[in-house]
């Protein structure tokens, strides 16, 4: 294996309208894509292609063709019309061509003519598909994710036709099989699992789980050679033909077909005359395959045009370098605000396509809340990059992990350093299915975990996505009342907390901006007062002594605030980040000042550093240089 490869990128930029105004463009973090799935063919004139289906936020999706023997790979970009959005399942059919979303738009590409021989939008329910299957007739078959919606696709007619919502209360269709009498079967969750059989030719729909039976999960379902399929829901097992199920000894279930569907990271690696390919590295840009035969390995470069992985956090660290974390890939960027340097430090594997959704500075640590593992890690910035796992034994790596609350805080928000020195903590949305996430919290000196669970602790159906300090020591939290995994929504409103530090109890909750169910960033300066962004931009100040909101007004017209919106200069004024401005907002009044409209939108905030406000535009670090406020 490969170490990961630190590469440097300097600004060295023409000044532009934006950099005279304050903005400066320092380019894109991580220059790289994410690999979605992969999948081997061989075309009918004898081509062996690779098939990379990956994601970026360039403008237009596409594939990555490589030809194994000439070495040679294409960049297959999608029709104009179709903009890139996040591909999830695919199937390398039986009849040659490969099919896969992007979000909305179902696309068809034929390798054999090296061409996207369709493209169309089969349903207004659905946002994006994770799952593919074929059925015995050659028909593709897709699911859809948010609504639970069913597709399909006739090669041989062209006709796409969406066949209705399976299940109304779950937002998953996860898994798609079809038997040898025509029925189709989806597997569905994350909230509640479900087995629901559908005959396309009449349109009817069968629940094969008993409600009552029905829990958190999602039901699985998958061909078999023999023209059945098998289900696995909860402890259910169940072999189903023509819409019914029996019961199933899952130790004795029929051998499973191998189709060409993939989902979400899914490879098929094989070639017809024993070659394989073994890795595909979209971030070192090399394909490696194997001939099982002579047991030789070749490797394989590659290049693509990509605009990079979207940035979805930033913080800063010691000596005035802010940290970015980038997702789909994960990558750990660095930005020296002195230098005016930004430095791509690498790939963490153990993260993957995750990220850091929240990072905070204690000492030389740069604590990272990690998505989707829920674990929260560790950078020592006075040790070279390294990234290992669990800090176990004499060589943990760097970063390397503290803790782990997978169920509880499986989506972070929000990331703090307590000012005693010595915690470290992070707290967001729970695992796929549930709703309420906690606080987890990490004693650097003895290394003690501490979890608060929103049913115990906090709020039962919230989740603390912003989290500060009072002077005192106590939390500060806001939260959310989403449910982002699947699960369903208990509660209506935000709220505003207060958390005993010493007895880790509520002390207060309050909802500070009616009718918004997302308390987006808070912060708390010298003077005490909770300042906050609601998700409908609305900002209020909170007096924790008096436990009432002093001040609250709405400013729709500067768009919507990131996570991090809020951060202190030395001047002892607020900086607010806005997707459409930059405001001052001056402690004790209140005022709210307007300093400049950024020249593209803000997608995640923000550190504020040696004068600069440092921020992202999806895949670019910016930085606005403050009026007033010296390097």
């Amino acid at each position: 294996m490969r170490p990961p490869i630190a590469l440097a990128f300097v600004a060295l930029m023409p000044l532009t309208s934006a950099a005279r105004d304050g903005f400066t463009d320092h380019g894109v973090g991580a220059k790289v894509a994410e690999i979605r799935n992969v999948v081997t063919t061989v075309t009918k004139d004898g081509r062996r292609l690779v098939i990379c289906n990956p994601l970026d936020v360039g403008k237009r999706g596409y594939v990555l063709v490589a030809d194994i023997d000439s070495g040679e790979t294409k960049q297959c970009f999608c029709p104009d019309e179709v903009a890139q959005a996040a591909p999830f399942g695919a199937l390398m059919s039986r009849n040659g061509r490969f099919y896969t979303t992007q979000g909305r738009w179902l696309v068809e590409f034929d390798p054999n003519v090296m061409k996207w021989t369709f493209h169309g939008r089969p349903s207004k329910h659905v946002s994006s598909y994770l799952c593919f299957t074929e059925s015995p007739d050659g028909v593709v078959w897709t699911g859809g994710a948010y609504k639970t919606a069913l597709i399909s696709f006739d090669p041989k007619t062209r006709e796409m036709k969406d066949h209705g919502i399976l299940d109304p209360k779950e937002h998953y269709l996860s898994f798609l099989a079809a038997d040898k009498a025509g029925w189709i079967y989806a597997g569905i969750g994350t909230a509640r699992f479900n087995i629901i059989a559908y005959n396309p030719k009449t349109g009817e729909k069968r629940q094969l789980v008993k409600e009552e039976d029905r829990t958190h999960g999602t039901g699985v379902v998958y061909p078999n050679k023999d023209g059945t399929v098998s289900a696995l829901a909860g402890k259910q097992a169940l072999l189903l033909l023509d819409g019914k199920g029996t019961p199933l000894n899952w130790s004795k279930r029929p051998q499973k077909a191998q189709l060409g569907d993939v989902k979400y990271g899914g490879r098929i690696r094989d070639f017809p005359d024993g070659r394989r390919m073994v890795t595909y590295d979209i971030g070192s840009r090399i394909i490696k395959i194997l001939n099982t035969k002579t047991k030789e390995t070749r490797e394989i470069p590659f290049d693509y045009e990509t605009e990079g992985a979207t940035i979805t956090s930033l913080a800063e660290g010691p000596k005035g370098v802010v940290y970015a974390s980038s997702c789909h890939p994960m990558h750990l960027i660095a930005f020296d605000t002195k230098e005016r340097k930004l430095t791509d430090l690498g790939f963490i594997p153990a993260v993957g396509g995750g990220n850091f959704c929240a990072m905070a500075m204690q000492g030389n640590i740069v604590v990272g809340a990690e998505y989707a593992a829920g674990r929260l890690w560790a950078y020592d910035v006075t040790r070279p990059f390294r990234p290992g796992g669990k800090n176990i034994g004499h060589d943990p790596g760097n970063p390397y992990v503290l803790a782990q609350w997978k169920k509880d805080i499986c989506r972070p928000r929000t990331a703090l350093a307590h000012p005693d020195g010595k915690h470290v903590m992070m707290a967001g949305f729970a695992g796929y299915g549930w709703c309420g996430g906690g606080i987890g919290i990490y004693n650097l000196e003895t290394k003690e975990e501490t979890l608060l669970t929103a049913e115990k602790d906090l709020l039962p159906g919230q989740s603390c996505i912003t989290l500060k300090a009072l002077p005192n020591g106590d939390l500060v939290g806001g939260t959310s009342v989403d449910a982002p995994g699947g699960g369903h929504r208990t509660a209506k409103e935000g709220e505003l907390f207060i958390l005993d530090w010493k007895t880790k109890k509520m002390a207060f909750h309050m909802v500070p901006v009616p009718g918004d169910g997302n308390i987006i960033s808070i912060y708390v300066p010298p003077d005490g007062l909770v300042y906050g962004l609601s998700s409908n931009s609305t900002f209020f100040v909170f007096d924790p002594k008096t436990q009432k909101i002093v001040h609250s007004k709405p400013y729709q017209d500067y768009g919507r605030p990131p996570r991090h919106a809020l951060q202190l200069g030395p001047d002892g004024k607020l900086y607010a980040m806005f997707s459409k401005a930059i405001c001052r907002i001056a402690p004790g009044t209140f005022e709210v000042e307007k300093l400049a409209t950024p020249p593209t939108a803000i997608t995640a905030g923000g550190a504020l550093a040696n004068g600069l406000l440092v921020y992202a535009g999806r895949s670019h670090v910016w930085s606005y240089k403050v009026p007033g406020i010296p390097r």
